[in-house]
Parts: C-alpha cells; structure tokens; sequence
C-alpha cells in the first residue's frame, strides 16, 4: 500500500497551565493523501526550553513508563525539524497580540476615515 502525502495541517490550541510552566500548546498533525482522505495524529506539545533561553520544541506523543517515555511516533529527524518548525512558526503567527483594543475601557477601537 502505498499513501501520498499531498498536505500536512497543524491545529494549535495554546495553553495557559500552573502545573506545567513550560507547556505552550496541544498540537495535533492531520495529514490529507492526493483524494484527499487524511488522518490525525493527537497529542504533540509545544514546550518551552529550559535552556537555549527558552526555545519552544515540539514532543511527540508518549506515554511514561518505569525506564522512561516510550514515544508512540518515530519520525525521521529532517522531517522532524521541518514539522517543527512549521509548529513553531504558526504558534507565533496566532498569539500575536490583537492590537486594535483599548486596554483601558476592554472596548474596539473605531478609526473613521474622512
């Protein structure tokens, strides 16, 4: 059996959690073939670097056990970096901050043109 890959899409939700300081984001990878059936990967995290001043990195989904993690996806390392960067890169672009509120009132800014 033989699968094409025509497209990769990411699904971000970010996370604000107490417990878990260095976690960012729940990421899920859906993959579409050429017809256009797909298939979705949960459970990937976006993780804040406790060293290299913080750097996001992307984890793969796994499960803790008596000798370590056992990692339920083994990808190869150049498509690895390039799906991680692609997370990273659509992170940022979503939480960048909305600029057009007034912080004061919580209200929308209105700009009428003359």
């Amino acid at each position: 059996m033989k699968i094409n890959i025509q497209e990769v899409r990411f699904t971000i939700k970010t996370v604000e959690d107490g417990k878990y300081p260095d976690l960012m984001a729940y990421v899920s990878i859906t993959f579409f073939d050429d017809k256009r059936r797909h298939f979705t990967e949960n459970g990937f995290n976006l993780r804040k670097s406790k060293f290299e001043g913080g750097k996001p990195y992307l984890t793969a989904p796994s499960k803790k056990s008596s000798k370590g993690y056992y990692k339920f996806n083994l990808v190869e390392k150049t498509l690895w970096k390039e799906m991680e960067r692609e997370v990273i890169e659509q992170y940022e672009y979503e939480t960048i901050p909305i600029i057009n509120k007034n912080k004061d009132e919580d209200k929308e800014l209105t700009i009428e043109a003359f």
